[in-house]
């Protein structure tokens, strides 16, 4: 597809069809939220500006019943939900794990993360708590922080956003009522160990391919700057990947007019597909 035209107007149509946006393709209920994730691999929760990514929010029709999920669907252990792109709830199907896993988590043991430099002395303090006394909600972790304050607060949720975008903590469940709360355990006691040693098994190199091609196709049409945006991998690294994807035929470039610019898409390129009031 190397230099072909692309209008917008058929990207927009493709990710409707694809993200679940148009009225005929909306999910509903948790069902419908865990086969949109199963078909994708990984999905937001809720949109984030710039990030041309699917989101459980604007594919859903129910009102505000989507809001539980990201305590439901981990409480049942049917996906993996934690922030992971760009600090936002991501929920991961349970195949693509491994990528996710090994393109960022740090191969040491906490402990030795810690003893180097790499972990701050309140992520320990929680790694040790839900080691010794987990899964916590989070009140019950603010609480080893000492009295309540602002301060508390914000090293504490700060320092669990961290601890999920590197893998070491995750989402267990939680509380629902009102606002909700999570429940959080320890990656290695939470996730299958079969899906610990696959991650284990993949090179940092390859799960980024993984995962980079995989952007792609979702969101049918993106730039070498949105994937390092979105996932905050390197520079370099991103050129790399995107060289060889390029390379192997897995990926390929088209002109989009109303950009007046070259993006990458899937390969093959995905069929537009009509709506049931188009038919």
């Amino acid at each position: 597809m190397t230099g072909q035209r692309i209008p917008l107007k058929q990207i927009t149509q493709i990710r409707s069809h694809l993200w679940r946006t148009h009225l005929s393709r909306q999910i509903a209920g948790e069902r419908g939220a865990l086969r949109l994730i199963s078909e994708l691999g990984f999905v937001l929760l809720m949109p984030i500006a710039g990030a041309e990514l699917p989101s459980i929010h604007t594919a859903t029709r129910d009102p505000w019943s989507w809001w539980d999920w990201k305590q439901t669907l981990p409480e049942r252990k049917v996906c993996y939900y934690a922030k992971v792109l760009r600090r936002r709830g991501t929920f991961i199907a349970w195949e693509w794990f491994p990528a996710f896993c090994a393109a960022y988590a740090d191969p040491r043991p906490y402990s030795r993360q810690y003893r180097e430099g790499s972990l701050s002395r309140e992520e320990n303090h929680i790694l040790e708590l839900l080691a010794e006394r987990g899964p916590l909600m989070t009140t019950e972790i603010r609480l080893a922080f000492g009295p309540r304050s602002k301060e508390n607060t914000r090293r504490v949720k700060g320092s669990l956003v961290d601890l999920q975008r590197r893998f070491l903590i995750t989402a267990a469940g939680g509380d629902t009522d009102g606002w909700s709360h999570h429940r959080w355990d320890l990656v290695e006691r939470y996730v299958p160990a079969r899906l610990r040693a696959a991650a284990s098994r993949l090179s940092p190199e390859d799960a980024r391919s993984h995962i980079a091609k995989r952007f792609v196709a979702n969101a049918v049409a993106t730039t070498e700057a949105d994937i390092q945006w979105l996932f905050g991998w390197e520079r370099l690294q991103v050129k790399d990947l995107v060289r060889d994807l390029l390379a192997s035929g897995e990926i390929a470039t088209a002109f989009v007019p109303e950009y007046d610019a070259e993006v990458l898409v899937p390969q093959p390129w995905p069929r537009r597909r009509r709506t049931r009031r188009q038919r």
